[in-house]
């Protein structure tokens, strides 16, 4: 959702609050995506300080569907996003920093989508869990172990190790 503040960069001074939403039914974390189950609107405030700078900040709560990563079970993860991001502004026009808020603001609007995804992808959790003490899925036949074993021999042995293997074998003989 692209937020048109032309009146109030116009204005010269002053602030205003919008209500907005998070319309992205998707998002994206290193090249897998992910459903976004719920993006409540929230509101925005957009502060413009002298005609020199302006402050764009609001908070909110998306919630995203992403797998296990150990049985795969799909889990709903809430992430709280809290944005405060500053814009310079030269004749009438947010100016963007091209090393780092580039793809937030485009001329007199800001990119609320781009905002909250940006806030999410630096809170995105390194391990997903269903449960903290997730068995995961057996490495043989790819069964739930949360559910119950399975009964496969989990004994995986490598390869380059098998000679000393048939060396043990031998001296028990």
């Amino acid at each position: 959702m692209k937020l048109d503040l032309t009146k109030l960069l116009s204005a010269g001074d002053g602030q205003e609050e919008y209500s907005v939403t998070f319309d992205m039914p998707e998002v994206s974390h290193y090249g897998e995506t992910f459903t976004v189950e719920k993006a409540a609107p929230f509101d925005l405030s957009v502060k413009n300080e002298s005609g020199k700078s302006l402050n764009v900040s609001g908070n909110t709560t998306v919630t995203v569907t992403i797998p296990c990563d150990r049985c795969l079970k799909d889990v709903t993860v809430d992430f709280p996003v809290e944005i405060d991001e500053d814009f310079a502004i030269e004749d009438e026009q947010i100016v963007t920093d091209s090393d780092e808020n580039e793809d937030l603001a485009e001329g007199k609007s800001v990119d609320v989508d781009r905002l909250v995804y940006d806030q999410m992808e630096m809170n995105w959790p390194d391990k997903v869990l269903c449960k903290p003490d997730c068995k995961g899925l057996c490495p043989v036949c790819g069964h739930d172990l949360n559910e119950g074993d399975c009964g496969c021999n989990k004994q995986a042995l490598d390869p380059r190790m098998a000679q000393f293997l048939d060396v043990f074998n031998n001296a028990k003989k």
